[in-house]
């Protein structure tokens, strides 16, 4: 199989280059020979076109996320405003149901009452028996129909009962009345078995709908706690009780969501942003959608004027690569010219000296190759011994540790799996006590020994410079959070209080690093805090914003170091004292914080003194960066 793909890739390789070489091939049998200038004018023009073109591409979509986050703010508004409206008229509601029951049971109408009551579309207010589901009496002065007397079904009258287990006074979602109008019905449990029943219209939610109107489409819908249709632009969505439930923007409502997305309207059969809210008393929703056609179009002139300047911008940028190019490549093919002549063997071929209008680099460039000649057979032979050198001891260093990886973690697997089985006792009991124990003591101290030479092959790779950072969006104040809490338990064990300190600025913006990186930093400097503090101490973890920098600070009240000692530990394996070797460890966490602050273009300052404690600040490039999609999730 290995085999097989190796060969698919040397006959790609072959097919390419031989597609290439076709290609020359006919250039050449045009009669178009490439030369530099070409070569410059095409890398001038494609240099400077790539951020003309990226600005003109960035305004568009400026642009348009512009109008994006305009309409996200504004929905949101509107959809704020029509919830607390919505909630103002539920309060009203149920405020003139339960005084107009208060008035019904005790007899004394209030003036205007009935006025009151009409203004807010209530139908009828009535008595109900909460037994027989008999309506004992209606509310003068409201319409109630007339003839005989009003026995509500069975099963009627069992969902009002459940709908009563909310207890206090109950709105419903949307229902169709006994003239089959929606409306909403309103209840309330008695003292005396009986129950208060209301029917109130919808005409003011949907009047409060018909109010919201922005742009060509833009609208607004109101829906019950079920995801019915209480009032939408379509009038015969509101009569047949459309039901809007299976729309993301429904479920979220539903959920007790509020926010904005982008859906595809089942309406409009469009894509739509659109803005949702809860009503908190009833549970019904608010939604507040727009066309995404009309973003667009709001943005089309931008984009349009975008494209023009990208253009003008990419027609200046080939006319200034031409001159440019012509300018310089003159120069260079006389260089070029000599350069020739000293490959077919004419060691005595040297560049012309170039008149004074030429640029100062080129005329040196000139200069350095002339000086170049007379040095080029020494310098060869050197750079040829020094690369077998190199070479040489990287592959010695390579192999070592290659080799010391392979032969210490082989056995060290086997001795840790062994002494768990043991520790454990998987096939059978060990019969003492101290044997269990000293299993126990092997695991750990294979484990350790295990821990350790990983550390010394990552602090290899760090000096030759193999580490790569993987930049992106950080929260600094969750990396110190995660920091705290993966040394808490060791810290608690030993007394030792850690204080977490980071400043609000990195609350609300990221900076742009490498979050692994930089969380293996504190971990290591948080580690050396806790190992080298006495009980009852304190550490406090700190992030401080400077002008062009951040400062991540850990700083402890353990032992401290001399300041004849500073620099010894700071290299791999410095332990300077008694106080040090007495806890485990091979001194490299020091030196491996530090290269990995300079991998991220910083650097790692200490600060110590013996008895008092030590501070150990790093400082890395402050660059505040976007929030990630899951940031602003988590926000």
């Amino acid at each position: 199989m290995l085999f097989g793909a190796k060969a698919s890739r040397t006959a790609a390789g072959y097919h390419g280059s031989r597609i290439g070489a076709s290609i020359g091939d006919r250039l050449r049998a045009l009669g178009w020979r490439p030369c530099m200038r070409h070569v410059l004018f095409v890398a001038f023009t494609v240099v400077a076109a790539v951020p003309v073109i990226t600005l003109g591409a960035w305004v568009e979509h400026r642009a348009v996320q512009q109008q994006i986050d305009a309409a996200h703010d504004k929905h949101l508004l509107v959809a704020h405003n029509l919830t607390a409206a919505v909630s103002r008229y539920v309060f009203d509601v149920r405020a003139g149901f339960d005084l107009a029951i208060s008035a019904f049971s005790s007899g004394d109408q209030a003036p205007g009452l009935q006025d009151l009551l009409r203004s807010l579309e209530f139908r009828h207010i009535c008595i109900l028996d909460a037994r027989t589901g008999e309506v004992e009496r209606f509310m003068p002065g409201l319409a109630q129909p007339s003839g005989a007397r009003i026995t509500l079904k069975p099963a009627v009258l069992a969902g009002i009962h459940d709908e009563l287990q909310k207890g206090g006074t109950v709105l419903t979602n949307l229902k169709f009345d006994a003239q089959g109008k929606p409306a909403f019905f309103l209840l309330r449990q008695l003292s005396d078995d009986r129950i208060a029943y209301g029917v109130v219209g919808t005409n003011y939610l949907v009047q409060l709908q018909h109010e919201i109107a922005f742009g060509a489409r833009g609208h607004a819908a109101i829906l019950d706690g079920t995801g019915k249709v209480i009032a939408h632009p379509f009038q015969k969505w509101i009569d047949s009780e459309f039901d809007l439930s299976k729309t993301p923007p429904a479920q979220a409502i539903m959920a007790g969501n509020t926010g904005v997305m982008q859906f595809h309207s089942p309406a409009f059969q469009a894509d739509m942003i659109t803005a949702y809210a809860v009503v908190p008393e009833t549970g019904w929703g608010i939604m507040v959608p727009q066309p995404m056609e009309e973003l667009y179009a709001q943005a089309d002139a931008v984009r349009k004027a975008a494209t023009a300047i990208a253009f003008l911008g990419l027609i200046a940028a080939a006319l200034v690569s031409w001159c440019l190019a012509s300018f310089i490549a003159r120069p260079l093919q006389a260089i070029g010219a000599a350069a020739g002549d000293i490959a077919k063997g004419n060691l005595a071929a040297r560049a012309p000296a170039l008149p004074p209008y030429v640029p100062q680099e080129l005329r040196e460039l000139s200069g350095s190759f002339n000086r170049m000649v007379d040095e080029l057979a020494r310098t060869n032979r050197e750079l040829a011994e020094a690369a077998v050198r190199a070479e040489a001891a990287s592959r010695a260093k390579s192999e070592f540790l290659a080799n010391m990886s392979h032969e210490f973690r082989t056995p060290l697997n086997a001795i840790i799996g062994f002494s768990h089985v043991m520790s454990g006792e998987m096939f059978g009991a060990i019969g003492n006590e101290r044997y269990r124990g000293y299993a126990s003591d092997i695991a750990n101290s294979a484990t350790h020994l295990n821990s350790v030479i990983t550390a010394i092959l990552d602090l290899s790779k760090a000096e030759a410079g193999v580490i790569v950072p993987e930049m992106g969006p950080v929260a600094l104040p969750e990396v110190a959070d995660l920091t705290a809490r993966l040394l808490e338990q060791r810290a608690v064990e030993k007394g030792v209080a850690i204080r977490v300190e980071v400043d609000p600025v990195f609350h609300q913006r990221p900076i742009e690093t490498d979050r692994g990186k930089l969380t293996q930093i504190l971990v290591n400097l948080l580690t050396n805090a806790v190992k080298f503090t006495e009980p009852g101490g304190s550490i406090r973890l700190g992030a401080e914003a400077r002008d062009t920098s951040v400062r991540m600070i850990v700083a402890d009240t353990g032992i401290g170091i001399s300041a004849a000692d500073l620099d010894t530990v700071m290299t791999p394996f410095g332990q300077v004292n008694s106080a040090y070797r007495s806890h485990e460890g091979f001194g490299l966490g020091l030196p491996m914080a530090r290269k990995l602050a300079e991998a991220l273009g910083g650097r790692l300052m200490l600060d110590s003194t013996l008895g008092q404690g030590t501070t150990v600040t790093v400082e890395l490039p402050l660059t505040f960066a976007e929030p990630s999609e899951r940031m602003t999730e988590a926000a």
